[in-house]
């Protein structure tokens, strides 16, 4: 190479330095104001109102202006570092809309009334038919197909989030898609106290989702609590890794049975639900990137109307813990996930969704049925494009002498899987699954379930 082309590279590579040092010296002049900005109103907020030296720091309308413009610029970045996003004309709202498109394939050797999702309550203990595949069936499904739409909003030091989700599992005792409401709500950051405040539909307070297992299955565990419903909830990180969830939801999801008057002559009563207060729930999860680990308590009204007669009521009670945990001989790629819960009263929020209290006209009262239940799942990657999820569950209910035969009692739950992930956007997987129903009577049915699924995400 000639030594002029050598001297003329070695110039214009000194020019650049010079440009790219005058620009490190910019931003670390402007980096130095705004932390200087930063120190000044964090010194206001702390200084007492009715200290007689209340505010020494003022702070000029230009630093004020400059110091808008800061927090201004920090969430518009925030809100460009969200990928798949887009801006909204006119306004400092991003949009971003995603989901994906699935086909299950499932097939059934017995009878059950769930085609799509596998409910082990719903499996038959009697006399099956063949519409629910007593002589084996096969459903094909895009059910569980789904649209998000989200938008982030900067305000000043809070973030304004909106959130609909939908899928088209409307009718779960069949293979027909129906559109469904999973999620709607909106949240806003740092608004009470120092927490954020959602507002809407979402996961109940009581549910953690990343305990649940990665099944094929859009059901899952019987002993589950995935639930969603209307609620009021404040979240506030109290320290690194810690945080509190406050919760008022929609009093929804409370199962009543009755019992027979007589041993020989079965009458039902028409049993109304009308909870006078909402369900409180409070969690406190705990979150690091091996573990994450949530107690929730909740507590209920459990309040019906037997055939337009007055109104019993009987307070119900709940907890659950659950968690994830990553493997440290896997380089942090297979994980444990389980959950186990206990409540009297709480069987209308589990996936089984057994009677939560019975109705006893003999003593013309409302007892509530003790449910306990959990899970354990384990996910191993094969390769980075292969994976497999085995799982088992269990549920069992405190049944009374005087219910009917034919009442839940207990159920299990085993799947295993086999997932390929060819492209980031594209899986294909197969799972079997396993389970069974037990009732009071000890009438027993079993179904085994295989089934295909594909998934395109956008």
């Amino acid at each position: 190479m000639p030594s002029s082309y050598a001297q003329g590279a070695d110039d214009e590579t000194g020019q650049l330095l010079e440009v790219i040092e005058v620009q490190k010296r910019r931003l670390d002049e402007q980096e130095r104001q705004q932390q200087q900005l930063r120190r000044q109103v964090e010194a206001l907020q702390r200084q007492p109102p009715t200290s007689p030296s209340a505010h020494p720091l003022e702070l000029t309308s230009a630093e004020e202006t400059e110091l808008k413009v800061l927090l201004d610029r920090e969430a518009q970045e925030a809100a460009l570092n969200w990928p798949g996003s887009f801006d909204v004309f006119g306004t400092k709202t991003r949009l971003k809309i995603s989901g994906f498109v699935e086909l299950d394939v499932t097939h059934d050797n017995h009878a059950i009334a769930s085609p799509t999702a596998f409910v082990t309550s719903a499996i038959a203990t009697r006399d099956g038919i063949p519409i629910e595949g007593s002589d084996g069936i096969t459903h094909f499904s895009v059910q569980t197909s789904r649209l998000v739409v989200e938008t982030r909003t900067p305000v000043g030091k809070h973030q304004l989030t909106t959130y609909i989700s939908m899928d088209y599992f409307g009718q779960f005792f069949s293979a027909n898609p129906d559109p469904r409401m999973r999620q709607a709500y909106g949240e806003v950051s740092d608004i009470l106290f120092g927490g954020d405040l959602l507002l809407g539909q979402d996961w109940s307070t009581f549910t953690y989702l990343p305990s649940f297992p990665n099944t094929l299955d859009f059901e899952g565990p019987p002993s589950g609590v995935a639930t969603r419903r209307a609620m009021l909830r404040w979240t506030k990180e109290l320290r690194r890794c810690l945080s509190l969830k406050l919760a008022l939801e929609d009093p929804v999801g409370r199962a009543f049975t009755n019992a027979p008057i007589l041993d020989l002559v079965d009458i039902f009563a028409e049993l109304d639900s009308v909870p006078e207060w909402p369900d409180a729930v409070a969690a406190l999860a705990w979150e690091t990137d091996d573990a994450r680990i949530e107690g929730a308590l909740i507590t209920r009204d459990l309040r019906f109307s037997a055939n337009d007669e007055g109104t019993i009521s009987e307070t119900a009670w709940g907890a659950n813990f659950s968690g994830r945990l990553n493997m440290p001989w896997s380089n942090r790629q297979d994980f444990l996930t389980f959950g186990y819960a206990l409540g009297e009263g709480i069987g209308g929020l589990l996936n089984d969704s057994p009677p939560g209290a019975v109705y006893d006209f003999d003593t013309n009262t409302l007892d509530t049925i003790t449910s306990r239940g959990g899970w354990l799942g384990f996910q191993h990657w094969w390769n980075p494009d292969f994976y497999s999820v085995v799982t088992h569950g269990q549920l069992k209910v405190d049944n009374y002498e005087f219910q009917r035969p034919e009442a839940y009692r207990r159920a299990k739950y085993s799947s295993a899987n086999l997932v390929w992930t060819p492209f980031p956007k594209w899986l294909f997987g197969f799972e079997a699954l396993y389970g069974s129903r037990v009732d009071r009577d000890d009438r027993r049915g079993s179904v085994t379930r295989f089934q295909f699924t594909s998934r395109l995400t956008f």
